[in-house]
């Protein structure tokens, strides 16, 4: 059976009647909708019809066909103006929806043909263009609610039809035409409903030519109350199990997914092979987390990928966004995953780059992850992707399901048969995801049984296609990711857990004497101590290379929570910087002097070759700090077991260097001299 859908608003009554009156007469129609969005005057009762009144104080001809698919009782909808007469047959009718019906088409433009009364007469009929008139069209509920309805960024007349059918085909349905003269479309003067901010053509090519399928807000104008009926863009999938540390880890994940920029997820979790008096509770996690809407699922026995089939079976979402229950998503994760998929034209999922923290050593490691090329993955080694980065349709995993004959490993085999199907699943270029190293999760408890599950499968699938298709894949040009948006320790610690990590604050030559500190001969003020908010701070080097930098930092260590409660009294002062323990425990390769690469006509001064770095700076005159310390950079440039050498700055003209030079040569030792590179790229010259 047919529901028949009719937007209007303030439309000629007589229209309307006569629309109404040809739906009336049509068997296989069981229901027909009238969406009054808004009218001045709104409808009254209609024999044979079901009035759904909105208020709104606009027109949205895209919001008003939502609303009728809302309330639609049948898996067929015929959405028509109250300008069209349906006259077809009620046989050529049945046949059209039996078509929609079992999914052999999805969309059916019914060709309308226009007309206008001449003496109370039809005449001057016209045949309409045949490639996406709204005007009378027959659809399956199921398929666009799945992709989320008519785009209610159309408001105006025109163009959200043509969208519609773009996005279904992407979708990989079916849109086809019903050629016929029985469908009679009234020629009138303009509707005097009015529509503030027509739209341009060029506003509508610019929507069109978006490449996402789903749209979101299928009801943006009225007061319309049911939004449920239309799924949400997203479904984050999350497997969990009972372990050492769940409620703490979990919650922290599920903060993060509070923190979201784009809201219009669910999240569905499911309790993988707890004890019944270890599974989580849906009410509880709901009551904990309100902004969230969270549904629960279980498996009396484990299965990682019997899990996430599971989740993928019960999911609402457009989309699925894998995460584990020890991970944590930035905020901008899923707005700028859906970007790159309204931007990709075919992608049928995307992944991003991610940072490892590591709870027993404080390590913080990022992965840039690779291009998820069939042929990229085996010629390249190092990690491809991170699995709790993924975002894929959810059409594509209800096909390319997980393998549940797999205990670990389920998630590269699933990323394997992907590509080997043909699947496009691009990288963002971007980091989104924070994963913890912890002692009783799946990668470290599973680690080897991982590696040799990969092995197996990359050797089962290497031999399946031979030796000519490896042969073949070896030969392409290798592909890299490239990756914007690294965010810096600062940014990182506001996503941290806040007990995680040993942390340390730099202040720059600036900052430190913004602050009344001497960095070259340490102590200031009545104490002798260079102190501030409580922190100690001693002259240190930053970096290494030709980039060592003389910084002060602070003596005390200060965990990722604490960290956050301190920055706020630096907000004032440039060249704050914050640094890990584990970097600074490494031992950086420094390099010579003569490998130092310069500018053209570049001029530096250099001091001699001193023993050590203290030795360099106790050289260093008072004066210095009288010309502005903090304008003038420190590098240390050679081994320290051959000495350092200390460069100040980079001086554009020649009176800038002479003046640099004086100053640094007014101490005792006149340890300085100017160097050039005499207008060449390549090594320093003397002067």
């Amino acid at each position: 059976m047919i529901s028949a859908v009719l937007p209007f608003r303030d439309w000629s009554l007589e229209r309307l009647e006569t629309c109404i009156t040809c739906l009336r007469r049509h068997s296989p129609i069981s229901e027909i909708i009238i969406v009054d969005f808004g009218s001045a005057e709104r409808l009254t009762a209609v024999p044979g019809c079901r009035i759904v009144r909105v208020e709104a104080d606009r027109w949205c001809l895209s919001e008003a066909n939502n609303i009728g698919i809302a309330e639609a009782k049948n898996d067929v909808i015929l959405k028509i103006d109250a300008d069209v007469q349906l006259l077809i047959g009620d046989d050529a009718l049945g046949v059209l929806a039996e078509t929609v019906a079992t999914g052999r088409v999805a969309f059916c433009v019914l060709q309308a043909t226009d007309f206008q009364y001449e003496n109370g007469q039809p005449s001057r009929k016209r045949l309409r263009a045949s490639w996406g008139e709204g005007g009378c069209n027959l659809f399956n509920r199921a398929d666009v609610l799945d992709i989320g309805g008519f785009d209610t960024r159309y408001f105006d007349y025109g163009g959200e039809d043509n969208d519609l059918c773009q996005r279904l085909r992407r979708y990989g349905k079916r849109v086809d035409i019903h050629l016929s003269d029985k469908v009679l479309h009234e020629r009138h003067p303009q509707s005097h409903v009015q529509v503030r901010g027509r739209f341009t053509d060029s506003h509508k090519k610019a929507l069109l030519a978006e490449r996402s399928i789903f749209r979101q807000r299928p009801f943006r104008f009225s007061n319309y109350q049911r939004a449920d009926v239309f799924g949400p863009a997203i479904t984050v999938a999350i497997a969990t199990t009972d372990r050492p540390n769940r409620t703490e880890h979990l919650a922290y994940c599920l903060d993060g997914l509070a923190a979201q920029t784009v809201q219009n997820f669910e999240v569905l979790i499911c309790d993988n092979g707890s004890s019944k008096s270890a599974r989580l509770e849906q009410s509880a996690l709901r009551k904990s987390f309100p902004m969230l809407d969270i549904h629960l699922h279980s498996l009396d026995a484990p299965s990682i990928p019997k899990a996430r089939n599971l989740i993928t079976d019960h999911a609402r979402g457009f989309y699925i966004a894998v995460h584990d229950d020890d991970d944590f998503s930035l905020p901008t994760r899923f707005e700028e995953q859906l970007e790159c998929m309204a931007k990709q034209d075919g992608a049928h999922g995307c992944h991003s780059s991610w940072i490892e923290f590591d709870e027993e050593n404080g390590r913080l490691t990022s992965y840039l992850g690779q291009v998820r090329d069939i042929n990229q993955i085996w010629r390249r080694r190092g990690k491809v992707t991170l699995h709790s980065s993924g975002f894929y349709r959810r059409d594509v995993l209800a096909r390319v399901r997980y393998d549940e004959s797999l205990t670990l490993g389920s998630d590269y085999d699933l990323n394997i048969r992907m590509l080997l199907t043909g699947l496009e699943v691009p990288h963002t270029g971007k980091f989104h995801c924070l994963r913890r190293l912890h002692g009783s999760s799946v990668s470290s408890n599973g680690a080897v049984t991982q590696r040799d599950v990969s092995d197996r499968t990359n050797r089962a699938y290497r031999y399946f296609l031979g030796e000519r298709f490896l042969a073949a894949a070896r030969d392409e040009e290798e592909k890299s990711v490239w990756v914007s948006g690294y965010p810096t320790m600062r940014e990182m610690l506001a996503f941290l857990p806040a007990g995680f990590g040993d942390f340390r604050i730099d202040l720059d030559l600036e900052a430190a004497l913004a602050l009344g500190f001497d960095p070259v001969f340490g102590a200031t003020g009545d104490d002798g101590s260079c102190q501030f908010e409580g922190l100690d701070f001693l002259p240190a080097f930053q970096g290494y290379g030709n980039n060592t930098k003389l910084v002060m930092r602070s003596s005390q260590s200060l965990t990722a929570g604490d960290m956050l409660e301190k920055l706020p009294a630096f907000r004032e002062l440039r060249g704050i910087d914050v640094v890990s323990n584990v970097e600074l425990s490494k031992h950086p390769t420094m390099q010579s002097l003569e490998a130092l690469s310069v500018d053209r006509a570049q001029r530096r001064v250099i001091s001699r070759r001193y023993g050590d770095m203290a030795a360099a700076l106790e050289a260093l005159p008072t004066s210095l700090l009288a010309a502005g310390l903090g304008q003038l950079e420190f590098f240390a440039v050679n081994e320290p077991a051959e000495g350092v050498h200390v460069l100040l700055g980079a001086f554009d003209t020649v009176a800038d260097l002479e003046y640099a030079l004086s100053v640094a040569n007014s101490g005792a030792s006149g340890d300085f001299m100017a160097v050039t590179n005499k207008g060449r790229r390549g090594g320093y010259h003397g002067a």
